[in-house]
């Protein structure tokens, strides 16, 4: 079969999340330009790259060429952009990941919870053509696939400390350590940094396991 680029299909999007697209979009090409302008690089690239991702169910629709990609529904992106608008602009831009002492875990445990939805449903589109999925195997699919994407996060975090210098896992010292009490993480900054990567990994499968069963007893209801 013949490669086929598609127009994008926007007015399958019911409206109130397109605009809402459009908002996050244009709110990281405006943190994006402020990063540059003030010399932040890793941030600004940062935003550029998830200015990119807020597309992802256009560029699935435009190039998927008829594959089971283009049956992914608009609310998994919608949910994606929640996560970015919350994570950039309110966690990074607006700092509220350092004012605000609880946010990270929530954010983390949330994001578990929307990749384990996104998983489950993914995995009935992927087997959509074929006949249905089982209900345990969309499950652990989801589960894996939040588990996936908390580890993909620490491998990014990790290669932003080690290519650009920056703390996000906060292994050494600096103003993003600060506020910690060094001398309960056996006065060691690496030991600080393994017990957040650690914390950030569980809370994300805890939200994976909370968003699996979720799904479960939503389907089954829905599915009798």
């Amino acid at each position: 079969m013949m490669y086929k680029i598609k127009r994008d299909p926007i007015e399958k999007v019911p409206k109130w999340q397109y605009i809402f697209w459009i908002i996050v979009r244009i709110t990281m090409i405006g943190c994006a330009t402020y990063s540059f302008i003030h010399g932040d690089l890793v941030m600004g690239f940062e935003s550029v790259f998830v200015f990119i991702f807020s597309h992802l169910w256009d560029l699935f629709q435009i190039l998927g060429n008829g594959s089971f990609i283009e049956d992914v529904p608009p609310i998994a992106q919608t949910a994606l952009n929640f996560i970015i608008l919350m994570g950039i602009l309110f966690g990074s831009y607006l700092e509220w990941f350092d004012k605000i002492g609880w946010y990270d875990e929530v954010m983390h445990c949330f994001t578990g919870i929307v990749c384990a939805i996104f998983g489950y449903d993914f995995s009935n589109v992927i087997q959509k053509r074929k006949g249905k999925c089982a209900i345990t195997v969309s499950a652990m699919f989801g589960l894996m696939f939040a588990c996936t994407i908390a580890v993909g996060w620490e491998f990014y975090e990790f290669l932003m400390d080690t290519i650009h210098g920056t703390n996000l896992q906060l292994a050494k010292e600096g103003v993003e350590t600060a506020m910690y009490d060094l001398s309960k993480y056996h006065n060691e900054y690496g030991y600080l940094g393994l017990v957040d990567s650690m914390t950030d990994m569980m809370l994300n499968s805890i939200g994976g396991v909370i968003g699996m069963i979720g799904m479960i007893i939503y389907r089954k209801k829905h599915d009798d």
